[in-house]
């Protein structure tokens, strides 16, 4: 028996039985493979289709209402003098449109100076389902700042909100009913063409909600529904309905095929994906089918477990499986006899092949002459010799490409770091200005940037963020800093400075990437400051008394989204003696092992009582308290700090 077991005829069966099975592997595993495509294809079929047409069924619902909205204009325009005669026309929308729950045509502020400050013609349907007429505007609703009013009136074009809530009224004003109700808003303009305000037409959302939540090809499935920003409009849990992310159940389970789900659906894509069912509090992997709804900013995803979509596949899978082992035993067996007594010539092959395994790949293998199994299986393995051969000098290649690759990506770090100012203090001759900077990008490169020059007695400085990380976000960084050394080099305000920056950026930004920037000015004869913010995070001012705070900023855009925006700048009498910290995201939200931010009120607690530090002694403190924060857990993010102290006095 034990020389049964050493003998190479006997290892040789089992070689057979083996390279038999793995041949009925790879035909089963192919044939599984096509015929569970096959499965996966009809149910993504089947799933798109029902998305497909749950999103036209809603089209049709939401199209009616833009068409009415849209058909209305005229006659507010026409009648636009009568302000009466706005009530009857929101009556008339909403009489006409059973979808309809309400109807609001409202003006900007004193627009009817005989009506008061506020006008807003209101009709909607109370609980009854009668409708109700009202003047909506007053102090304890101050309807232009609502988002149904605010956006339409700021992208010039009609706009479909997310869900809000909605109270209906009622004879007694008690226990009132609250629905969710999405508004179309459509801005209204007088015949010069000004914007004057907005009409809306309203929708109770249980309608969309009802119309997705009815999709159940198979018994376990169930329907998402996504607004912008990934917020939950429709999902089976509805206690997070309206306030849960599906990137707060990323946070929360960490899971990271849920974050790049919301990733796809937010961002408008169609197709599926494999995921872990705890989306829903399940155990069971699922396929999700997504298809965006564009026009309302929504996306729809429906969820099949793979247990139902494979079901009738795995019990034929398993019966397929016992028969082929059973099968391979036996022939194994028949094996084990026959070649026993016919593979003795194998036993310098063995040898050879025994040295190769050790490493020496240049062993030379004995050649079997014939046509038989066994000259055959010699040149098996004299084409694996040369295969491995092949194999471990495309390997070398494969190494050495990849050092190169990673020796450029050090030098364009290099380079980016050259790019700017690194040496502190910069104007050692000047008592006057105080400045320290630093820059940690997340990977080899980053789309972080800070800079500063002074001009015509004028210091100028600037911090900014471009979206994503990585080679294309250098790039751009590039850009953007040239931009302001160029723009900055001509004397400009920092309002000009980031116009110039947004419109050169959007004549060519196909890639959709765009930056936060904070530009600022200061007369270095007052300490007076000038400044524009560009949707990037609020500054820490740090007054002579220690307190620190940070700067109340007007909300512009970051710069490359909107082409031609016009941006607001802002103005501080002087900061003589007063220290500015500014960063970037990475800061305040560097997370530890345990995904913990630093977080805003961190950084005022670290900055307060800082009044005496110099700008270089200023960021380190902080650097040190983020690196405290983090610990061992990986960097996100790229990190900017700099300080800055304005000392007009000590000049």
């Amino acid at each position: 028996m034990k020389k049964f077991k050493e003998s190479f005829s006997a290892k040789l069966s089992v070689f057979t039985a083996l390279l038999a099975s793995l041949i009925f592997m790879i035909c089963y595993s192919t044939n599984f493979y096509y015929v569970q495509k096959s499965v996966k294809d009809e149910a993504e079929k089947m799933a798109m289709g029902e998305l497909d047409n749950a999103v036209l069924r809603i089209h049709n619902l939401t199209s009616s209402i833009e068409v009415c909205a849209q058909n209305l204009l005229p006659f507010i325009t026409r009648y636009i003098h009568e302000p009466d005669s706005m009530f009857s026309l929101a009556k008339m929308v909403v009489e006409n449109n059973p979808n309809a729950t309400g109807c609001a045509i409202a003006f900007e502020p004193d627009f009817y100076q005989q009506k008061g400050h506020y006008f807003c013609a209101y009709a909607g349907r109370d609980d009854k389902g009668s409708i109700v007429v009202r003047q909506e505007g007053s102090e304890l609703y101050e309807y232009f700042y609502m988002d149904w009013y605010q956006i339409p009136k700021l992208l010039n074009k009609p706009y479909w909100t997310d869900p809000f809530n909605h109270i209906l009224e009622n004879e007694s004003n008690e226990n009132k009913q609250i629905i969710k109700i999405c508004s179309y808003g459509i801005p209204i303009y007088s015949e010069e063409g000004k914007f004057v305000g907005v009409m809306s037409v309203d929708i109770d959302q249980k309608w969309m909600s009802k119309i997705i939540g009815s999709l159940k090809p198979y018994p376990n499935s169930f329907t998402i529904a996504l607004g912008r920003g990934g917020i939950f409009l429709v999902h089976p849990d509805s206690t997070i309905l309206g306030s849960q992310t599906i990137f707060t159940q990323y946070m929360e389970n960490g899971i990271e095929d849920v974050y790049q789900l919301g990733e796809n659906m937010t961002s408008g894509k169609r197709g599926m994906m494999s995921l872990s069912n705890k989306i829903a509090g399940g155990k069971d992997d699922s396929y999700i089918f997504f298809t965006p709804f564009k026009q309302m900013g929504w996306s729809v995803g429906l969820i099949c477990p793979e247990s139902d979509i494979y079901g009738g596949f795995n019990s034929m899978k398993w019966l397929l499986i016992i028969m082929t082992l059973i099968g391979l035993f036996a022939m194994m067996v028949v094996c084990i006899i026959f070649i026993r007594n016919r593979v003795h010539p194998l036993e310098h092959l063995a040898e050879s092949a025994n040295v190769i395994a050790r490493g020496n790949f240049n062993k030379e293998i004995p050649v079997i002459p014939g046509d038989d199994e066994i000259a055959q299986l010699s040149k098996a393995f004299r084409d694996m010799q040369h295969s491995l051969v092949e194999y471990i000098e495309e390997l070398k290649s494969t190494t050495a490409k990849k050092e190169r690759i990673e020796g450029e990506l050090r030098i364009a770090h290099d380079i980016q770091m050259g790019m700017i100012p690194k040496i502190f203090p910069p104007y050692p001759d000047r008592d006057d200005i105080d400045i320290y900077a630093s820059l940690t990008p997340a990977k080899e490169v980053g789309g972080d940037l800070y800079d500063f020059l002074i001009y015509d007695n004028s210091f100028y400085f600037c911090i900014g963020d471009v979206s994503g990380k990585g080679v294309p976000a250098s790039l751009l960084m590039a850009v953007c800093r040239n931009l302001f050394r160029t723009v900055a080099g001509q004397g400009l305000q920092p309002s000009q400075i980031v116009k110039t920056i947004n419109d050169t950026m959007g004549e060519s930004n196909e890639s959709g990437m765009f930056i936060t920037l904070f530009v600022g000015k200061v007369d270095m004869n007052t300490g007076h400051l000038t400044f524009c913010n560009a949707g990037h995070n609020p500054p820490v001012m740090i007054n002579s008394q220690g307190e620190a705070s940070y700067m109340e900023l007007i909300p512009n855009v970051p710069a490359g989204i909107f082409d031609g925006f016009d941006f607001e700048q802002q103005e501080v009498d002087t900061i003589d003696g007063i220290s500015l910290f500014l960063y970037t995201d990475g800061l305040t939200e560097a997370e530890d092992e345990h995904k913990n931010l630093y977080n805003d009120d961190r950084l005022i607690e670290e900055l307060s009582q800082r009044q005496n530090l110099k700008a270089m002694e200023l960021v380190e403190v902080i650097s040190a308290s983020v690196k405290q924060h983090v610990g061992e857990a990986e960097q996100s993010d790229d990190l900017t700090i700099m300080a800055v102290r304005i000392n007009i006095s000590k000049s």
